[in-house]
């Protein structure tokens, strides 16, 4: 009788021996094929931690460069009456600075374009109906607000100086896409692009223009401070 249990016994634990690792295996595969796992999970800190990435942030010496050229900026409307109030004047060498890298400008150059322009004049109008620093017509600057999503209230909109350079800014990249150079779309700023382009289908190019925005630019740059 004894040896009959123990017949059963040997028999029970041989079959567990062979049934509880192949269990083991599929329990596993089943784990990992649905993505869960047997053991706990970090907390969602310390992954915070290790995975994620912050944005960057400007070290020490590109703030110290920022400065130098927001300096020179204002050397430059120093210079000119603006005819502005000491509150918005000071917002517009941060204006000139934020637009110029938006679009990969260097911010002295864009400030020599609003010096040939107005004088940094805020109030000026040209003969042709262009107002404000960057001398933007009515019709160009509600087209620019539309494709940009700025408000526009009427040509007054463009007598407010952030808005201004920011559809001036805008204005000229867009024109540097379309010619595909920085003298050209100087001189369909200046000219207006469908003239440039009657006057490149003949081969010719104004020039005086856009050589005086990069005389004005040479000198803002060769300033010392």
């Amino acid at each position: 009788m004894i040896n009959m249990i123990n017949i059963k016994k040997h028999f029970i634990l041989s079959g567990l021996s062979l049934i509880l690792p192949l269990f083991y295996s599929v329990w596993s595969q089943s784990l990992h094929l649905t993505g869960l796992t047997s053991f706990p999970k970090a907390p969602p800190e310390l992954s915070q931690r290790i995975f994620s990435r912050p944005e960057p942030t400007p070290n020490n010496e590109t703030r110290i460069e920022e400065q130098r050229v927001k300096n020179k900026i204002w050397k430059v409307i120093s210079k000119h009456r603006t005819g502005l109030e000491a509150r918005s004047l000071k917002q517009i060498p941060h204006r000139i600075y934020q637009e110029s890298k938006k679009y990969g400008y260097d911010p002295l150059f864009l400030t020599a374009l609003i010096v040939t322009e107005s004088s940094f004049n805020n109030w000026a109008k040209s003969h042709k109906g262009a107002l404000g620093l960057m001398q933007i017509k009515p019709a160009t600057g509600q087209a620019m607000a539309s494709e940009m999503g700025t408000a526009w209230a009427g040509q007054s909109t463009l007598f407010d100086p952030a808005t201004n350079i920011a559809l001036g800014a805008f204005y000229l990249n867009k024109l540097k896409k379309r010619f595909k150079d920085m003298k050209v779309a100087l001189e369909a700023y200046n000219h207006g692009p469908t003239r440039i382009s009657r006057y490149l289908r003949k081969g010719k190019l104004p020039e005086d223009y856009s050589k005086k925005v990069f005389r004005i630019y040479d000198l803002i740059q060769s300033q010392s401070i």
